[in-house]
């Protein structure tokens, strides 16, 4: 048991760790659920219930960090924001749920 809590602690030194937050977990898991159709702004802010300012800044620190895109789509005469996940932070948020199972001991 000692062994494994060891080798699970070794494996988290390979994750992101300016992932790791509650947030940052909920956007991801949105992000690659809607994967190369991407999601508004709008609908991310209905589905969390998150502040623009909260957001915002999170969606900018993934769209840095190269795990989402943001481009501009028009709907109904409105730009509206459009974010997807990128191949590198679909793979990122793979390792981190694998790392979660792991730790949480998933089934």
């Amino acid at each position: 048991m000692q062994q494994d809590f060891v080798k699970l602690i070794d494996e988290a030194q390979g994750l992101n760790s300016k992932l790791f937050s509650l947030i940052r977990f909920e956007l991801m898991a949105n992000l690659a659920v809607f994967g190369d159709d991407g999601i508004t702004y709008r609908e991310l802010k209905a589905t969390l219930k998150l502040s623009d300012g909260v957001l915002y800044s999170n969606l900018q620190t993934l769209a840095t960090m190269g795990y989402a895109n943001i481009s501009t789509v028009k709907y109904e005469n409105k730009d509206l924001q459009l974010f997807k996940i990128t191949p590198e932070g679909l793979n990122e948020w793979k390792n981190v749920r694998s790392w979660l199972c792991k730790f949480l001991n998933c089934k």
